[in-house]
């Protein structure tokens, strides 16, 4: 199947705007400049009656803490770049597959280790900057901790805007270097790879499972064992 297919394209740039928008409305609705509320009750603090100590005591100063309201505007601005970097990238992948323009700019991992700068700019500048915005340490013990709640101890670290801005710009430099080894993966055995690189990048994984049903659906099979192929 031609990868160019013009029978497909007006579904996916529909698609495509349809997840513009939703990405505008997204950034429109966000706010760093008081992404917790300055005071809440004590008495709305939900509580698993079984959570450990420690994972209350991270839960409770970070709901009721006047520290924790913002993110510096070196991390903002990051966090901007984060979500609005990769996109033009998304758009060569899913509507330009086989351009040289594509193969030229996304053939590399150029654009994936700019992302992956981003994404360390921000870990780095929580790191320095003081206790507020940056969730504690005591946080990830409690997120792994195999006895205690662990998605509880997430929700309670994601109300911490730096450690929010690390885990978007992680989530989305994953997503684009897999939506790019989907599309790695079509070029080198001829596969229609737009659908399954759009739902990668709408919602990662699932767009993996997508061309993996493509391969087997289109009589390609499923990628091979690059490394064994190596050692035979």
């Amino acid at each position: 199947v031609p990868l160019d297919s013009t029978s497909t394209m007006k579904p996916i740039t529909k698609l495509w705007l349809l997840f513009m928008i939703f990405a505008t409305c997204a950034k429109n609705s966000l706010s760093f400049t008081n992404p917790i509320p300055n005071k809440i009750e004590r008495s709305n603090v939900i509580r698993h009656k079984h959570s450990t100590s420690a994972l209350n005591a991270l839960i409770d100063p970070m709901l009721i803490s006047d520290a924790a309201v913002a993110s510096p505007e070196p991390i903002q601005l990051a966090f901007r770049a984060a979500t609005f970097f990769p996109q033009p990238f998304w758009i060569l992948l899913i509507l330009l597959p086989n351009s040289g323009l594509t193969k030229k700019v996304m053939g590399g991992l150029e654009i994936v280790t700019m992302c992956c700068l981003i994404h360390f700019f921000i870990v780095a500048a929580s790191i320095a900057i003081p206790e507020g915005a940056t969730a504690p340490i005591d946080g990830f013990n409690a997120l792994f901790d195999v006895s205690g709640n662990p998605q509880e101890a997430y929700m309670g670290m994601i109300n911490y805007p730096n450690f929010a801005s690390e885990e978007w710009s992680h989530v989305l430099t994953w997503d684009l270097f897999l939506g790019r080894w989907i599309w790695l993966d079509g070029l080198k055995r001829g596969i229609f790879t737009p659908h399954s690189v759009l739902l990668c990048n709408l919602i990662g994984p699932p767009g993996l499972l997508l061309h993996l049903a493509t391969c087997l659906v289109t009589g390609k099979g499923l990628p091979g064992n690059d490394a064994q192929e190596e050692i035979n």
